[in-house]
């Protein structure tokens, strides 16, 4: 048979992982994402025009980068 303490110790790091466990499975969730901040032939008729806005982007954002998606370009942005 096992001492109370014993049983006490296992029950506590039992419950200490039943807290930690779904804590730190929520902060992947807050993680960074990208979005796409603006685009279209109207605002980028070529690569150049957009990637000539990623230094003021990157002024207000973590990062930045322009995608070509079936010759739309837009410029994306990661929050």
């Amino acid at each position: 048979m096992k001492s109370w303490g014993k049983r006490m110790s296992y029950g506590l790091a039992v419950a200490a992982a039943a807290v930690a466990i779904p804590l730190t499975a929520g902060s992947a969730s807050a993680a960074p994402t990208w979005h796409d901040l603006a685009g279209g032939p109207e605002m980028y008729p070529n690569m150049a025009a957009c990637q000539a806005d990623i230094p003021r982007a990157k002024q207000e954002y973590q990062d930045a980068t322009c995608i070509n998606v079936n010759g739309r370009i837009s410029l994306w942005v990661l929050y």
